[in-house]
């Protein structure tokens, strides 16, 4: 069967849907999604009293994502109404569950990913059933995180490194900052089509981010430029900090082994 991709307005929202489906555009085009899972980034953020100067104060405000588990939004700033990915994630023990939804011409592909421990599953759910193992049933077993795998597709996990190094970094309100990333060797947590997508354009990406009362990164948005003066975004919200992550292994019954190409990370 030959799967249709959602229509996609530019080659910058190519990058913009696959960074919020997450695997969706490389599923449709053949490719083989990877399974990486790193570690979580070591925390740079500086220590003692927290800092004033507005780059080291986004630095720190990232690094505190990862003190305990949170809720992650990622939306595509509109070029693909309806696709997002929303990620639950207990950072200290590495578990947590991620749930895509992307819009397609007949309906609604939902792609979910499960974290536990050493161990990550993959369910995919189609509007038709042509493809019997996007059943929306099976979990099909696609290894440990960190295997080594060459990246292809998003870390959402470690979203927030990217802002390990804001440049030109100006306060724009309460608690609002904008910038410029230098995104070249953001591979392995932002894909391997990064650069391809951005070219030169990669070392000055712009960004807009804010911070809640407790200095944790709260928004966060990374403009893409497509063609035509237009602009993409991966939008970034992280809530509900401290809540219960639930990720328990799938019943036995339901987990599948050896999965095929075409399941997300196989």
């Amino acid at each position: 069967m030959t799967v249709q991709k959602p229509k996609l307005v530019a080659a910058g929202a190519v990058l913009v849907v696959a960074v919020a489906a997450g695997v969706w555009a490389l599923v449709a085009a053949g490719d083989e999604p990877d399974a990486d899972r790193p570690a979580a980034a070591t925390s740079t953020a500086p220590t003692g009293a927290a800092p004033t100067d507005p780059a080291a104060m986004l630095v720190a405000a990232a690094a505190k994502v990862d003190e305990q588990p949170y809720r992650l939004t990622v939306g595509s700033g509109g070029t693909a109404e309806g696709d997002t990915t929303v990620l639950v994630w207990d950072p200290k023990a590495r578990r947590g569950t991620e749930t895509t939804s992307l819009k397609v011409p007949n309906g609604e592909v939902k792609i979910e990913r499960l974290t536990t421990g050493p161990d990550v599953y993959v369910r995919v759910s189609a509007p038709d059933r042509r493809i019997p193992v996007w059943d929306g049933k099976t979990w099909w077993h696609v290894g440990a995180p960190g295997s080594p795998v060459n990246n292809k597709g998003l870390d959402n996990t470690r979203l927030a490194s990217t802002l390990t190094a804001p440049a030109a970094v100006r306060q724009t309100g309460a608690r609002e900052y904008a910038g410029t990333l230098d995104l070249r060797d953001s591979a392995k947590v932002l894909g391997g089509g990064i650069g391809g997508v951005l070219g030169d354009r990669a070392a000055t990406v712009p960004f807009t981010a804010s911070v809640d009362e407790q200095g944790r990164l709260v928004r966060y948005r990374i403009e893409l430029a497509t063609e035509q003066a237009k602009t993409a975004q991966l939008d970034l919200t992280y809530s509900d900090f401290g809540l219960s992550v639930a990720a328990d292994p799938p019943a036995a019954d339901l987990v599948g082994e050896d999965p095929p190409a075409n399941i997300p990370g196989a």
